[in-house]
């Protein structure tokens, strides 16, 4: 059994494979524990539907993590599916269906900007949405971005939060544009790009809390790949310049 801490919360894990504590070595903490996770041979199994070649170690993992978000959702806390960088003190959490190309986008970023920008999480970080923002007012910067150790297939995540600035859904295209797009518009998308708890309570928590993410500035980046879109996107979302 191990410690570890994720978007500020606690969890001792009670795990089978080592494979697990190694994925969390950077998350490792001496605090006290405010939940117990432990995972059935059938939780771990269930984590393997599509009947891939996986270990059992790394289905471990996966289960884990999901009952993790479960627990994190009654503080809400969502796990948010994007590739999520800091740059100059603000996070932007770029999303698209698998296969898009969001992990290009933001690789190109960091080929731009360099040490400017800091990979928080490329595929599964945490967004934490506190309860004072769960109102009828615009959430702004409130809304905050955690690192995990499920960093996608190359494993890029730091252990560090930021609160997010923009949310850009990604799209590709033959010419690049972007456009802010409503709460209405942008809220199928994001809650697509969400874990969601299958249990009724949970389900309803998770539609408000999606709401509240999509009263973030939202955009639409049609792009190439190209460091062209990612200058166009840095001028329109952190510069604030006239979209185009």
């Amino acid at each position: 059994m191990f410690r570890i801490e994720l978007a500020g919360h606690s969890f001792a894990i009670d795990n089978t494979y080592s494979y697990v504590e190694e994925l969390c070595q950077n998350y490792i903490t001496k605090k006290e524990p405010e939940d117990v996770i432990s995972v059935s041979p059938k939780e771990i199994a269930r984590e393997n539907e599509d009947g891939g070649m996986w270990s059992t170690a790394y289905l471990e993992s996966l289960a884990v993590y999901r009952k993790i978000c479960e627990k994190l959702l009654e503080d809400n806390i969502l796990l948010f599916h994007c590739s999520a960088i800091e740059m100059d003190g603000k996070a932007y959490l770029f999303t698209a269906p698998s296969g898009t190309g969001k992990s290009t986008h933001t690789r190109l970023w960091r080929e731009v900007f360099g040490n400017r920008v800091t990979m928080i999480n490329d595929d599964k970080p945490l967004v934490s949405i506190p309860k004072e923002s769960l109102c009828d007012a615009a959430c702004g910067d409130t809304i905050s971005v955690y690192g995990t150790p499920y960093g996608g297939k190359d494993g890029l995540q730091t252990n560090k939060s930021a609160p997010v600035a923009a949310i850009v859904i990604l799209h590709q295209a033959k010419e690049n544009t972007i456009e802010r797009m409503d709460a209405k518009s942008a809220y199928p998308t994001l809650l697509n790009q969400t874990y969601r708890r299958k249990d009724p309570e949970g389900m309803i928590k998770t539609l408000e809390l999606v709401g509240q993410l999509a009263k973030l500035p939202v955009y639409s980046l049609g792009c190439t790949i190209s460091k062209d879109a990612v200058m166009l996107a840095y001028h329109t979302i952190a510069e604030g310049k006239e979209e185009r």
